[in-house]
């Protein structure tokens, strides 16, 4: 991530110390430029803090989408757990294809085996 971002213009105009008008006013009270920039606005703020920063960010607001969503999702998953051809529907593809496939083929193998067990028995 960091790569990406020295090496864009944003990063590199932050790097040369090349910024574009916008400052911090140290009579700022909001709870962001205290958090980012300390309570005089004396602090420096790196990329990797602003990184952890936005992590957790976004990680706040996937949770706030899961437990939003998270009913609906529930009752969704539930139905669909009962309509085999809904589930056919949506998964499809080529690897799909091979693992059904491949669940026959186990399913013929796990019959010769029992075949040929009974076989061995009747042979003792």
């Amino acid at each position: 991530y960091q790569r990406r971002v020295r090496g864009s213009s944003m990063g590199k105009r932050h790097r040369d110390n090349i910024y574009s008008g916008n400052t911090i006013s140290k009579d700022g009270h909001s709870a962001l430029t205290k958090y980012f920039f300390g309570v005089d606005a004396n602090k420096k703020l790196t990329l990797n803090d602003f990184v952890v920063f936005m992590d957790g960010l976004k990680e706040d607001v996937f949770k706030m989408e899961f437990n939003k969503y998270h009913p609906e999702v529930k009752q969704y998953l539930e139905d669909l757990s009962h309509d085999e051809e809904k589930k056919r529907s949506l998964i499809t593809g080529k690897r799909v294809e091979l693992a059904e496939e491949l669940r026959r083929v186990r399913g013929i193998q796990d019959k010769l085996d029992a075949f040929i067990e009974e076989l061995k028995k009747e042979h003792e």
